[in-house]
């Protein structure tokens, strides 16, 4: 039963008397109670809810978080100014309390909620700044504590405009060497990856809840769940909030950890010179023509994510220019001139440099960049990405299909997006991937922020095996324009760097765009399956198969999902009908005498695996498995010949080495 106004409680270090309700949370209900041995001082009670409807594993589950709280407050010796200070705790009746600070004021949940919109960036700014500060003392504790449930609900706003961090309900030390939680706790729109549960929640945890507090306070906006946003997506919602801010909140939530700031102390830092930079003057760079300079408010220029790394903060000195065909109907005298564009690389140097600054590459002056014998008729402004003039199959191979725009006050010449352009084109016919992706790069810092360049960028990255940064190219080519190709290219990425997560939201899209594609639901299907969410993926194979009914490989993996449940009879029939869609699949054959072993049917085993070496010779894992269907049969020289086999072909494999010791 909850208190009343002006219920008395006893506690060991005082008595308290109800004075009013405060908030009541998933664990217990807040209280404040003036404290009846000196009169005029308040305090805040917890007390553990007491559900007569709650099971008795939920009763034991919340006893044991609120005694976890309790211990962190009192027995820690934890103090710092931007957090209550423990005070008392103690039974009465059936009840448990926790006495701690009161913080007057009203939480940032509640703020945003009164204005209807964004909370203004400084102050935004300033506050969490305050917040840095008393993370950086939990993360310094050994071992370092963390808050796990970061939100606007749980960062108080005093009446001196200070804000503290209340509520620690579910805070938790980091334990070294833990791989994952014992428990994923914490609110979902402004829970990290970790949370789920795939590794341990760190100090940099934090750093990603906080990130997503400040994106919905500066925006109004709540952001969607384990997705970092892409730059402009805020701006989008407060087209007044300055660039640097903005890359900051970017960086703290990274889906990456090691791509966020790695402490709060690194955090705060950030978030001071952004406070700074909005009162600085904008200062036009010393690199870059007049045209270039910022305007408006003194807010930063846009910060360019290269590589799809995380953003960082810039100052004036190095903030990159802005693109001429962001400014309107720019006099020719204002855009940079052609002999300061390096003809190798296209990097746009001072006036009058006779050298590269960037690749040393000597400079001409009045001599226009030569352009590639592909691309005739630059001078007319009628070429593409591609270059005007290449064969049908060249244009094929070519990733990128935008034409690029016409700038009358540059009639007769190419620009330095443009130049990188067609040079990031004809490196991805030659396979100089870290060439494509430098001049993606280029392209993308003088402007040419497109759906095609993205796309570039994340196909060279995915050759390079750079998969997380592709599907964070991929990702922004997907909100330039959202084609199937591009969502399903950056499930792919998500998949093959492990992001699951992420690639399961990417695939899933993809089938929104696409119902009727039966490799999206394959795809969808394997993630489903190495989440270990198997009745997800089997109905995601099954609506493959419908949609291709000779779909072998959809086969195969339904049957990897009865063989992960334990039914070896119905994994064989599934292994079985997919060999009858492709007599050929040596995978096929491969499960298929993995699941015969399983159902202790070695002989037949051994006559599937001999069918998948026949059609995959050079397999090692499948002349593992067929020394293995040899040995079952007691016949161990054959076993030695197979497993030889395997050696020869991967002389890396263990399994093949292990197995031979002993025979």
């Amino acid at each position: 039963m909850a208190l009343q106004i002006g219920d008395m409680l006893n506690g060991r270090y005082g008595r308290y008397r109800i004075v009013r309700r405060l908030g009541e949370g998933g664990m217990g209900s807040v209280y404040q109670a003036e404290d009846l041995a000196h009169p005029g001082v308040y305090w805040a009670v917890k007390e553990l809810l007491d559900d007569s409807t709650a099971s008795p594993e939920d009763v034991e589950w919340a006893r044991d978080r609120f005694e976890a709280e309790i211990k962190l407050m009192r027995d820690e010796g934890l103090h710092h100014p931007r957090m209550p200070a423990y005070r008392d705790d103690f039974v009465q009746g059936q009840h448990r309390f926790l006495v701690m600070e009161y913080i007057p004021g009203t939480n940032l949940e509640e703020r945003q909620e009164r204005l209807h919109g964004p909370l203004p960036e400084r102050e935004v700014l300033r506050w969490m700044i305050d917040i840095c500060d008393v993370l950086d003392y939990l993360h310094r504790q050994k071992p370092p504590i963390i808050v796990r449930d970061l939100k606007p609900a749980n960062i108080m706003i005093t009446p001196d405009d200070e804000a503290r961090l209340i509520d620690f309900g579910i805070a938790r030390r980091y334990k070294p060497g833990q791989r994952t939680n014992t428990e994923n706790l914490g609110t979902m729109t402004y829970a990290s990856p970790e949370h789920l549960g795939r590794t341990q929640t760190d100090q940099r945890s934090d750093i990603y809840s906080l990130g997503a507090t400040m994106y919905h306070l500066l925006t109004n906006h709540e952001p969607t769940p384990l997705e970092t946003p892409f730059t402009g997506k805020m701006r989008q919602y407060q087209s007044m909030l300055s660039a640097n801010t903005e890359a900051a909140v970017i960086q703290a939530m990274q889906i990456d950890p090691a791509r966020r700031f790695q402490s709060a102390a690194q955090m705060r830092d950030a978030l001071r010179q952004c406070l700074q930079l909005l009162d600085r003057p904008a200062q036009p760079s010393k690199a870059a023509p007049k045209a270039a300079t910022t305007r408006g408010n003194g807010n930063a220029a846009p910060v360019v994510l290269p590589r799809g790394a995380a953003a960082t903060v810039v100052t004036p000195a190095v903030r990159p220019a802005k693109p001429a065909s962001a400014a309107p109907a720019p006099a020719a005298s204002s855009m940079p001139q052609m002999d300061t564009i390096c003809p190798h690389c296209g990097f746009v140097n001072r006036q009058g440099a006779r050298f590269c600054a960037q690749d040393g590459t000597p400079l001409r002056p009045g001599l226009v960049p030569a352009t590639p014998a592909s691309a005739p008729g630059v001078g007319a402004r009628s070429y593409t990405g591609y270059g005007a003039g290449t064969t049908p199959a060249a244009r094929a191979a070519y990733p990128m299909q935008a034409a690029t725009a016409t700038s009358p006050s540059l009639a007769g010449a190419v620009t330095t997006a443009e130049l990188s352009i067609q040079k990031a084109n004809e490196a991805f016919l030659a396979r100089q991937y870290q060439r494509v992706v430098h001049e993606c790069e280029v392209a993308i810092s003088q402007g040419r922020q497109t759906y095609d360049v993205y796309l570039l960028l994340g196909r060279a990255l995915s050759e390079q095996g750079r998969q997380q940064e592709a599907a964070a190219a991929f990702a922004e080519a997907v909100r330039l324009r959202p084609t199937l190709e591009a969502v399903k290219l950056e499930g792919a990425a998500w998949q093959n760097s492990g992001q699951l997560n992420q690639a399961q939201i990417a695939y899933t899209r993809a089938r929104q765009l696409d119902p009727q594609d039966a490799e999206v639901s394959y795809h969808l299907g394997q993630v489903c399956y190495d989440l270990r969410q198997f009745a997800q993926a089997e109905g995601e194979f099954e609506a493959a198969l419908k949609l291709r009914p000779n779909y072998a490989d959809a086969q195969i993996a339904l049957g990897r999902v009865q063989a992960a449940r334990g039914h070896w009879d119905a994994a064989a029939e599934a292994y079985q009908r997919a060999i009858s869609m492709d007599p050929k699949s040596g995978t096929a054959y491969l499960e298929l005498g993995n699941a015969q072993l399983a159902l202790q049917r070695p002989r037949d085993a051994v006559r599937s695996f001999e069918q998948a070496a026949k059609l995959t010779p050079d397999s090692d894992v499948i002349q593992v498995a067929l020394g293995m269907g040899w040995h079952a049969i007691g016949n161990r020289k054959k076993a030695k010949l197979a497993l030889q086999r395997a050696q020869e072909i991967n002389p890396g494999n263990a399994e093949a080495k292990r197995l031979l010791k002993q025979l």
